[in-house]
């Protein structure tokens, strides 16, 4: 439906008043059924006595009902104009738990890219939602092939419009697969957290005080196959933090040490509780992370993360021990032995000048309840809004052997030679654009990428860089990555 700003405009100045004509009802729905409008003549405001007037009544019951009579899809599009709304198709589902409502709205799926729109609502009376609540949906696919890491695809969502009349909030979520989403599919959200908030908390002492520390092999670090952004050989001996002040909230301060010019900071949290519906219901802070600024102000970005799943000695399972382990026990140990989460992050530093440097930790404050939100979507035939080139085409040491161009964005899929420390350099600072008859257009200037879990010398790669507004597939004739270009048919 084609709606202009005027009409959208009236709609929502007059959306809370009730005016009920027969004859003009049965002429809207018959103009509603031919995908029209009646479109009011415009009128001088003359004063708030002359809304009594016949014209104007006979104006607002035309544009009242017809905002009535919209279903959700049309008034979410109508209202909200999101950035994707003219390659969706309506859905219109909903589900209820917990006393929240979630609503698919519309969605649309192009081969291994998928877009949905969705709101999440609070019906208890309870005005749980706020603007900051927060999802993780996924997609349950059934699949034939096996899949290294199950058949949940996860959506990288974002908030567009919080409405503080509904208690009501808005999303649009994108998923990204490694091969073709069916056109039905089930959405599943487990948890909805009503008040996710970052925390930042200054760290308590100076960095001049901090000194050399012990280290200890990185338990899930690959022997065979070095990571240069996550997983170091070598992490902080982890503690209880009886080593420093204590930080409100749920976590503590593991280790703080300055390791060969590099800063390392260590923190432990408690695992969160989950629930059999695979959601969590929990209340309070996190202390997750850490943040550092530089002598100039600006964010110093880390050169080296690593994530840990311990135990209550603070050990986690080594990489050989989890090779060997039955996959009863691996579960049984993640369901119980598994108490804490250790995440160590490595800042480069100027040593002499270590007092002109501040380190924050990074927290979130949230309420969240556990529930059931499933619902199955279906979507509508997209083939012919797709290009795409299957013919290898190397950049720096990757072989890119596939390209999709989707309304969504462009997807790259291929293998590197020589591991993943090539694969992540190869892609180091390559924009992602298309080639049109008009020119040539920005897509991403760092597009993601994720690369298998193979530890070999040939490691598989997915890349996506998405757009911020639908492309117009037809126009593109070729997609550029870096300063190579890849021809589409």
């Amino acid at each position: 439906m084609l709606i202009d700003r005027d009409e959208q405009k009236i709609r929502n100045a007059f959306s809370q008043i009730s005016v009920d004509t027969e004859s003009l009802e049965r002429k809207v729905r018959e103009n509603m059924n031919t995908r029209k409008l009646i479109k009011p003549t415009p009128l001088k405001r003359t004063g708030f006595a002359a809304a009594a007037s016949i014209a104007i009544l006979l104006f607002l019951s035309v544009s009242v009902y017809a905002a009535a009579a919209l279903g959700v899809f049309d008034r979410f599009m109508t209202q909200h104009d999101p950035a994707f709304g003219e390659v969706v198709a309506p859905v219109e589902v909903y589900m209820v738990d917990q006393g929240v409502r979630v609503d698919v709205i519309a969605a649309q799926t192009f081969g291994s890219n998928a877009i949905m729109y969705l709101s999440v609502r609070d019906i208890s009376g309870q005005n749980r939602i706020t603007e900051y609540v927060n999802i993780l949906p996924f997609m349950d696919i059934p699949r034939d092939d096996e899949r290294p890491f199950g058949v949940g695809v996860f959506g990288g969502h974002e908030p567009i419009y919080f409405d503080r009349a509904t208690n009501t909030a808005y999303f649009q979520i994108e998923f990204q697969d490694v091969t073709d989403i069916p056109n039905t599919f089930d959405v599943i959200i487990n948890d909805v957290r009503f008040d996710t908030r970052r925390m930042e908390l200054e760290f308590p002492v100076s960095l001049s005080s901090i000194s050399e520390a012990s280290t200890i092999p990185n338990p899930s670090h690959i022997a065979n196959l070095e990571f240069p952004t996550w997983c170091a050989e070598y992490i902080l001996v982890p503690s209880m933090g009886e080593n420093f002040p204590y930080i409100p909230g749920q976590g503590w301060i593991s280790n703080v040490a300055i390791i060969n010019g590099n800063l390392h900071v260590q923190i432990i949290s408690p695992r969160t509780e989950m629930t059999e519906l695979g959601g969590r219901n929990s209340n309070g802070n996190v202390i997750s992370g850490a943040m550092l600024t530089g002598p100039d102000g600006e964010w110093v970005v880390p050169i080296n993360q690593s994530f840990l799943q311990v135990d209550a000695n603070l050990q986690g399972l080594t990489v050989y021990r989890q090779q060997n382990m039955p996959l009863d026990e691996i579960v049984d140990w993640l369901s119980y032995t598994y108490l804490y989460d250790l995440t160590e992050t490595v800042f480069p530093i100027d040593v002499t000048a270590l007092d002109s440097y501040s380190l924050e930790l990074i927290g979130m404050f949230e309420h969240s309840v556990a529930g059931s939100w499933s619902m199955t979507v279906s979507t509508g035939e997209t083939s012919g809004l797709i290009r795409s080139s299957t013919n290898a085409v190397a950049v720096g040491r990757s072989i890119v052997e596939s390209v999709l161009v989707t309304p969504l964005g462009v997807s790259f899929s291929g293998n590197i030679n020589g591991g993943i420390n090539e694969g992540v350099a190869s892609f180091t600072g390559h924009s992602v654009l298309i080639e049109t008859s008009a020119g040539n257009v920005l897509i991403q200037e760092h597009p993601g990428v994720g690369f298998s879990a193979m530890y070999g010398e040939d490691a598989i790669f997915n890349g996506f860089a998405r757009a911020e507004s639908p492309i117009n597939v037809s126009e593109v004739t070729a997609v550029i990555i870096g300063d190579i270009r890849i021809a589409v048919e």
